[in-house]
């Protein structure tokens, strides 16, 4: 190869990024459209959809709620990987650094104190009118029967949303955008959110701020791993919290 060849190498290698390097691709961006635009676009249309005269107690939780949750956000999470490989980037370019149990411990220091916050929150917004949906309970109250699938709902949850709107959207939208976090941030923050429009508006203002909440964990451990641990705890502890306080 003649040194004349070379410099011409140079724009596909991957480019240095604070989570790694990679470069972005067609499938970045098609990817990156579908997170952004198309899935909080299909979240914020499920808002308009009248759910009150579905009797949630009738439905088979596994088949109507946990399995195809799980398929779809593994296939994203698949869809993930195969954008990063075409990057030539790294799982260290999502976040995902080598676990240590002090993530562990960062990610119950997390729970508690953003709990907290969210409890007072979530306690202004029902003043205001605009309270959590009470589908959520419905949810958790059948989720006690089948405790198994929860815990793979978590987990999944856990794993693929962090790094899907944490580890890939937060990290990417940097680099199209090139301007700092607060971008990335806030349209990552947004379309998470959408996901979970079934919870009303109160139930969308939460979980945008909880959202922020993670970033924040995201970026400043520069990891995914509190993030994941303290989201899979949250979420399966759930059950126990509704069974024992019945909230």
């Amino acid at each position: 190869m003649t040194d004349e060849a070379r410099p011409a190498e140079i724009g596909v290698e991957p480019t240095p990024q604070p989570f790694g390097p990679f470069t972005p691709h067609l499938g970045t961006y098609i990817l990156l459209f579908f997170l952004v635009v198309v899935w909080t676009t299909i979240g914020l249309l499920f808002m308009a959809i009248d759910t009150s005269k579905v009797d949630l107690a009738l439905l088979n939780p596994v088949f109507f709620v946990y399995l195809p949750t799980i398929v779809l956000q593994w296939l994203i999470f698949l869809a993930v990987l195969l954008a990063v490989r075409h990057e030539n980037g790294r799982l260290s370019s999502l976040g995902f650094t080598r676990p240590k149990l002090s993530h562990v411990t960062i990610a119950v220091g997390f729970l508690i104190v953003s709990n907290l916050f969210l409890a007072g929150l979530q306690f202004l917004l029902e003043q205001v009118g605009l309270p959590i949906s009470k589908d959520v309970d419905k949810l958790v109250e059948q989720a006690g029967k089948s405790v198994w699938w929860w815990l793979g709902l978590s987990v999944t949850a856990g794993i693929c949303e962090e790094a899907c709107f944490r580890g890939y959207l937060i990290t990417r939208l940097r680099a199209v955008i090139g301007r700092g976090w607060l971008w990335p941030v806030l349209l990552a923050t947004l379309s998470f959110a959408a996901g979970h429009t079934y919870q009303g508006w109160g139930g969308l203002i939460v979980i945008f701020v909880y959202g922020l909440m993670f970033c924040a964990l995201f970026l400043r451990t520069g990891s995914l791993w509190p993030g994941i641990f303290a989201h899979i705890i949250q979420d399966f502890a759930a059950i126990f919290i509704y069974r024992w306080y019945g909230f």
